[in-house]
């Protein structure tokens, strides 16, 4: 990993526990063994770093969205919408990713001091997650499996079971396969049960 790349990741890592407040560039520098003044050959100062966390998965996120919706703008192909693209493009590309998984913690602790990580957190944990998710249901509505109604119903029901279950498994304690494991089974119950009861 190159250096620049190794001090977002352990600035990352320590701003995720303790917050940006709490980190300095020393901090930074111990983690990755290098000089102090080394840091500043790759980043202006620690707002610089925070920005290219920032930028890094405002990017992810942006490519995994088009992902999304390139996927789901065929709407006559019925296998657009499966158990296996959920998984793929929502759990593993988003919220079991280290990186993205880091970044909503720190956002979580970043909310109370900062007015622009407060946003990022409204936008990312809330407002996008429930737009894709409303749009995946919709999905099912045009190849009339549910009707519109039921979509939104259970696109609206389904949100608020993710979003319990992220807090739950997923931003609590340490990330490990067995959370990830249980976050997931208990997904696909939620999802199976909607479905049934619509």
């Amino acid at each position: 990993m190159e250096t620049k790349e190794l001090i977002l990741k352990k600035a990352l890592d320590m701003f995720a526990k303790s917050g940006y407040d709490s980190v300095s560039i020393r901090d930074i520098a111990k983690a990755v063994n290098i000089k102090e003044s080394s840091i500043y050959y790759h980043f202006k100062n620690k707002q610089d770093i925070l920005d290219s966390l920032v930028e890094k998965f405002e990017s992810h996120m942006k490519e995994l969205t088009d992902m999304l919706q390139a996927s789901m703008s065929d709407s006559h192909n019925v296998n657009a919408f499966s158990w296996d693209w959920l998984r793929e493009f929502y759990f593993e590309q988003y919220l079991f990713d280290t990186f993205c998984n880091q970044m909503m913690r720190f956002m979580m602790i970043e909310q109370f001091h900062n007015e622009n990580m407060r946003m990022l957190y409204e936008r990312y944990l809330f407002e996008l997650p429930h737009k894709i998710q409303t749009q995946s249901f919709m999905m099912l509505s045009k190849l009339g499996i549910l009707s519109e109604q039921q979509a939104i119903k259970v696109g609206n029901d389904f949100f608020a079971s993710i979003t319990m279950l992220t807090f739950k498994y997923l931003l609590n304690g340490k990330l490990t396969k067995t959370k990830k494991e249980a976050f997931s089974e208990e997904s696909f119950t939620y999802i199976n049960r909607m479905l049934q009861e619509d």
